[in-house]
């Protein structure tokens, strides 16, 4: 096992709450234990998918490669011996990035314990032979991943090239953009990975506005625990429980997600298809003019499992041209799964990348 914990990430009980803890980004877990609803707290996207993770994992290594500040929330947790949403103590440890990352969090499951992993996209490389091994023993952990990594300059810069070297582990990959998302992604990314026990990576935003802080609706402990349970209460494959997470967690929280995600022109001729932030900000850029363009945007929430027909049934019937963004290369992934959904449905689409 590579584990660089330190003496300030181990838990010790009854310690003082350290100053990485302080800040409205860090919420207010006394209120969530014991709320029955939904409490609205500030905080930021890495936190909101590290409290579900704390919530409803009693091991949670950090996979930060060299950006020291990730996982801070659930290390910080840690320290102060917060309990999770089923009463137990939680360990978050920070874990070294190499080659073979993530046998630690085998071990830990071969255990019985609830496993969740923070990472950067950046680390998700050196985890895709583990999770693939995880995969094919049905063993359930959830990677909450920050698309993100450091340049040559120590810059955090935007990244979601990583993330497509988990398509191949047959992990199941899911995506957020803003701190709501992130927890509601992330609270079904748990709860698919307990139906399905298969290992989930939740993707969420990057550099540019991860630690931007916001209102968010934030299911308490006993909610989350429930959530998953009842998600969980019939073993299912993972297209199937994904289906059925998204349709309970609407029930619990009164917001709909879908695989995929269609907004636009109801006559668009042009579509603009992308994963999670790239996706949101293309949103947020293009609603004045998608009517009067004739253009949408395709966000695409569910990478994995993937369906060709369900993508071709979520486009309006007008569309000619797909357009794929992403930032890196690492999109030649999704652009070909577009193409070759463009392709089988036998539809005049034209399909391209553009960064």
């Amino acid at each position: 096992v590579s584990q660089s914990a330190t003496a300030a990430d181990t838990p010790t009980l009854g310690s003082a709450p350290s100053s990485v803890a302080e800040g409205p980004e860090y919420l207010d877990l006394a209120t969530l234990r014991t709320s029955a609803t939904q409490v609205t707290q500030d905080t930021n996207v890495a936190t909101a998918s590290a409290y579900v993770a704390h919530a409803l994992s009693d091991l949670c290594f950090v996979y930060a490669a060299r950006e020291q500040t990730l996982g801070a929330a659930a290390l910080a947790w840690t320290r102060r011996a917060e309990k999770n949403a089923y009463g137990e103590w939680v360990s978050a440890l920070r874990m070294e990035t190499r080659l073979g990352a993530g046998h630690a969090a085998w071990g830990a499951l071969a255990s019985g314990s609830r496993v969740a992993a923070i990472a950067s996209s950046e680390s998700l490389p050196y985890m895709a032979p583990v999770l693939a091994q995880l995969a094919a023993r049905r063993q359930p952990i959830v990677v909450h991943a920050a698309a993100q990594s450091l340049d040559d300059a120590s810059c955090v810069r935007s990244d979601v090239a990583g993330v497509f070297a988990s398509l191949h582990s047959r992990a199941v990959v899911l995506a957020s953009a803003s701190a709501q998302e992130a927890h509601d992604v992330a609270a079904v990314a748990h709860a698919v990975a307990a139906a399905a026990q298969v290992p989930v990576v939740h993707v969420t935003s990057g550099a540019f506005d991860a630690d931007d802080t916001n209102s968010v609706h934030v299911l308490s402990h006993s909610q989350l625990a429930a959530f998953v349970a009842d998600v969980a209460a019939t073993q299912l494959e993972p297209a199937e429980a994904v289906q059925r997470a998204l349709s309970l967690f609407h029930a619990v929280s009164g917001r709909t997600y879908r695989m995929l995600e269609y907004s636009g022109s109801s006559d668009a001729e042009t579509v603009f298809v992308a994963l999670g932030a790239a996706a949101a900000s293309t949103q947020a850029a293009l609603p004045s003019i998608m009517q009067e363009s004739r253009t949408g945007v395709l966000n695409v929430r569910a990478l994995r499992p993937w369906d060709h027909a369900e993508l071709v049934r979520s486009l309006p019937a007008s569309v000619r041209r797909v357009v794929v963004l992403s930032a890196t290369n690492g999109a030649d992934a999704l652009l070909a799964d577009v193409s070759v959904a463009a392709l089988i449905s036998g539809a005049n689409i034209g399909v391209c990348g553009e960064s």
